[in-house]
């Protein structure tokens, strides 16, 4: 057995271990379906929404490479980014199966998940049932788009049809997910009452939608770094700041819309002047929006660094920005508190552990991802 394949079927300890707090988030998981919400976790009346929500409102934009180089790809064109667009269906296929099992963690009655495809059960003026409905057959648009890649050498006839069809499969995957991204924003103009002004908006969506398409194209780019890095391959840098440009053009339109929005609705006072959410007002915007401004305006978008620099800035500040929205902007009914319980806390880890584990088993033992790792360099 030669060096070189040694190294490809060998298992790296870094996947036993994230193998094994997956394992012990599982339990936990089963502990928490078993035990209900009450013994698990520390929601109540006052904060039915928590870090498990958190970790969904994240996931998903977190997760939007998949649509947005599905776009690039099949609306405008851009063929020499289908080996990256092929990562990023491997990185949002992983997304959206982490937000499915968390939300299921997250549902009182989670023996009756299945209801919202009942049609007698259906809500239609309900954005919840929209994002469900979104969510559940875009993911399944992504097992589709996934199964052609991972299959699409074994010539069978199901796998044919649908790389024959793809370009449809992908433009529906498109619209679902630019629906739902919006239509998440769109849930929380439902707690104008409760999200602080800095944040309420009426073009909430607009604001979901943008950011969901920068965060998804900063992944995609973090994605084939790191993925080529621990290859042992020099990035195609030169591919990537061609997709930084794209991610500058949406900052800048996300920053204007946003300041903008506050300045003409009289709440940009509020944004200095709120104790800790004007903490993590100024830091969203300065750590995930102007920095990476900056980097992407000047020459370092040409660079690995510069490129790793601006696009971890981004993700950060989509970190603030949806735990702000979905948690500390939310004040709580009462004088009640929350602080998450250590089996929360688990099992949004071992979440996060199962998605590193997933897409790097993805990338180094399936021959079709590792060949679109290998060849996006060129």
């Amino acid at each position: 057995m030669t060096a070189e394949t040694r190294k490809r079927t060998s298992f790296p300890v870094a996947f036993l271990i994230l193998a094994a707090v997956v394992v012990f988030g599982l339990v936990l998981g089963i502990i928490r379906l078993v035990q209900g919400l009450g013994a698990t976790t520390n929601l109540s009346d006052f904060y039915p929404w928590g870090l498990w929500i958190t970790f969904d409102v994240f996931a998903v934009p977190f997760s939007a490479g998949a649509f947005t180089l599905a776009a690039v790809v099949y609306i405008f064109n851009r063929e020499k980014y289908h080996n990256v667009a092929r990562l990023a269906v491997l990185a949002g296929f992983t997304g959206y199966l982490l937000v499915v099992l968390v939300l299921l963690m997250d549902l009182g009655r989670w023996d009756q998940f299945y209801s919202v495809l009942l049609p007698y059960r259906w809500n239609l003026h309900s954005f919840m049932f929209e994002v469900s409905m979104s969510i559940t057959i875009y993911f399944g648009v992504l097992i589709l788009e996934l199964a052609s890649i991972i299959f699409e050498r074994r010539g069978w006839a199901p796998i044919r049809l649908i790389h024959s069809v793809i370009p449809l499969i992908a433009g529906v995957g498109i619209l679902l997910s630019t629906v739902h991204q919006g239509s998440l924003g769109a849930l929380f103009l439902l707690l104008s009452h409760r999200l602080s002004a800095i944040w309420w908006t009426p073009i909430l969506p607009i604001l979901f939608l943008t950011s969901a398409v920068f965060s998804g194209l900063s992944v995609t780019v973090l994605l084939a770094i790191v993925t080529l890095r621990a290859m042992g391959r020099p990035a195609p840098i030169k591919l990537l700041s061609g997709l930084a440009k794209v991610i500058l053009v949406v900052l800048a339109l996300y920053l204007v819309l946003k300041v903008g929005d506050l300045v003409l609705a009289g709440d940009l006072g509020l944004a200095f002047s709120s104790g800790t959410l004007s903490v993590l007002f100024v830091a969203e915007m300065l750590v995930g929006v102007i920095a990476p401004l900056v980097i992407l305006a000047s020459r370092a978008r040409n660079s690995e660094q510069g490129l790793l620099a601006a696009v971890i800035c981004v993700l950060v500040g989509l970190a603030i920005n949806r735990s702000s929205i979905a948690w500390f902007a939310l004040s709580p009914l009462s004088e009640a508190t929350y602080t998450p319980h250590w089996m929360e806390f688990g099992i949004a880890i071992a979440a996060v552990c199962a998605g590193v584990l997933i897409y790097g088993l993805g990338v180094r033992y399936v021959p079709t991802l590792q060949k679109a790792a290998t060849e996006a360099e060129h």
